[in-house]
């Protein structure tokens, strides 16, 4: 197994995301730097016979901060979790047609104290629009310690683990950001297909349609047809 730096790993999830998401490196937010932001914006409706006589609407969003650091301690955790459960919700618009906004967190760690490790999967967090009539914020959480090679998430951020698992831990050293689209491994081509998407219950892909090396940190609505930003 081939071990890279933090540095390397972020890299790695900024590129497997670059397909479907819009993504920034050095993001300033709350007055901090992350090295890297990512963002998701969905929309799905249905119809009758016309655009105009709409039966409903719902948007999907997912806001993702990756963070590096060379030992994660309860404390540290805690800041960064605070920040994008608190200044985030900012991002939130619970417009009559908002449905679900991830709040999702990545963390790449030389170390992790076995607290802070413990911790990331008690934690959870959930907000509610007008009990629920505008949708909900849920977080997303997922951290990987280099030095375990192991990767814990909270009940939320499984789908994000695995992303993050297929990045930072690579079997044969292959490098997914130099073969996102049909180069990769068939092994890590499957662990990042499977990987972050906005609904870990629902299939990557429709039955009848193969997935590419690079869906795998594509999120639901777009995997079942629809293109960034449309409406189907």
């Amino acid at each position: 197994m081939a071990l890279a730096g933090r540095g390397e790993v972020i890299e790695r999830l900024l590129a497997a995301h670059e397909a479907w998401f819009d993504v920034e490196r050095d993001h300033d937010f709350a007055g901090r730097t992350f090295p890297g932001y990512a963002e998701f914006h969905s929309s799905v409706s249905q119809y009758v016979l016309v655009k105009r006589a709409k039966l409903w609407e719902a948007a999907s969003h997912e806001h993702l901060f990756f963070w590096g650091t060379p030992r994660l301690t309860t404390g540290e955790l805690d800041d960064l979790v605070g920040c994008v459960t608190g200044e985030g919700l900012s991002l939130v618009r619970p417009a009559p047609d908002h449905m679900t906004t991830y709040l999702s967190l990545a963390i790449v760690a030389d170390a992790v104290d076995d607290l802070a490790w413990e911790r990331v999967r008690r934690t959870r967090f959930r907000k509610n629009f007008a009990l629920g009539w505008r949708g909900w914020a849920d977080l997303r959480l997922a951290v990987a310690d280099l030095s375990r090679g192991r990767v814990t998430t909270n009940s939320q951020g499984k789908p994000l683990g695995e992303t993050l698992q297929a990045n930072a831990f690579i079997d044969g050293g292959v490098v997914v950001r130099d073969a996102r689209c049909g180069n990769a491994s068939s092994a890590v081509r499957d662990a990042v297909r499977d990987g972050h998407r906005l609904d870990a219950s629902a299939p990557a892909f429709p039955q009848d349609r193969e997935g590419r090396a690079c869906d795998g940190a594509r999120p639901l609505f777009e995997a079942q047809g629809e293109k960034r930003g449309s409406t189907l």
